[in-house]
């Protein structure tokens, strides 16, 4: 029994070897890909374990980067699942996405009074960019290339105590008004009203891209948010805050 008790535990920790061994090889075979097609250095925030077994189910491992040095333009590349030595990235995206926050930052904080984070950010399918498009402005490529797209504004308002929805619902409205005016497909606006004393809200903001975290399920006290998409019956302010929903467990 000891001698079966023993393999097993060498065979663990063989299994636990070779996971930890298969991250490492992805991430440098990941990086690798990345600084030949880019031609710059990538910084490596954290891999994602898929599954050797199944990888056409489960996908292969995830590779969550930046450019060194510059942690807000985080995206996610990995190699096809299908396809071994096909590999795809975000890049682009994040790229569009940090050029879209820079340009409304000065109208996102006037629409929006007290103390917000903010990030914009983009959804489009694999086959709708590419690394050549790296230096197009992301208004020319929505207005001459593509306006089947996603628009994603993510917002963290932060508050003392409960939200007073009326002192920001004008601001909302004229913010969603302005991803609709972006001329995509698809837009969504998607604001939580965070206690000020939560601070690492701004790290999940900075990620918010390449996560998949609702505000619900958000550690730490969020009283509520409205998420408002480019189907939503929403014609005015008080149509807007009508989307709220209060965070029952907080």
């Amino acid at each position: 029994m000891a001698f079966t008790n023993r393999i097993r535990f060498m065979l663990l920790l063989i299994f636990i070897m070779a996971g930890g061994t298969g991250c490492m090889e992805s991430e440098s075979k990941v990086l690798g890909h990345l600084e030949e097609k880019y031609h710059q250095k990538f910084e490596v925030e954290e891999v994602k374990e898929g599954s050797d077994l199944f990888p056409e189910m489960y996908g292969k491992d995830q590779v969550f980067a930046y450019p060194e040095g510059k942690p807000e333009l985080i995206f996610v590349a990995g190699e096809s699942k299908k396809n071994d030595g096909d590999y795809y990235d975000t890049y682009v995206l994040s790229l569009w996405g940090e050029e879209l926050t820079e340009t409304y930052e000065d109208q996102v904080k006037k629409e929006i009074a007290g103390d917000s984070i903010s990030k914009f950010y983009l959804r489009a399918a694999d086959n709708q960019y590419d690394a050549s498009m790296m230096d197009l402005s992301v208004f020319d490529y929505l207005k001459n290339k593509n306006q089947n797209v996603d628009i994603v504004l993510q917002m963290a308002i932060l508050t003392d105590g409960e939200p007073n929805l009326d002192e920001y619902k004008q601001g909302l409205f004229h913010l969603f008004q302005l991803l609709k005016e972006q001329g995509t497909d698809k837009y969504t606006l998607s604001v939580g009203f965070v206690d000020k004393s939560e601070e690492e809200i701004s790290d999940y903001i900075r990620v918010s891209n390449v996560n998949n975290v609702a505000w619900t399920n958000l550690k730490g006290k969020v009283y509520g948010a409205i998420v408002a998409r480019d189907y939503s019956d929403i014609q005015n302010a008080d149509d807007l805050v009508e989307y709220y929903q209060p965070n029952e467990e907080q």
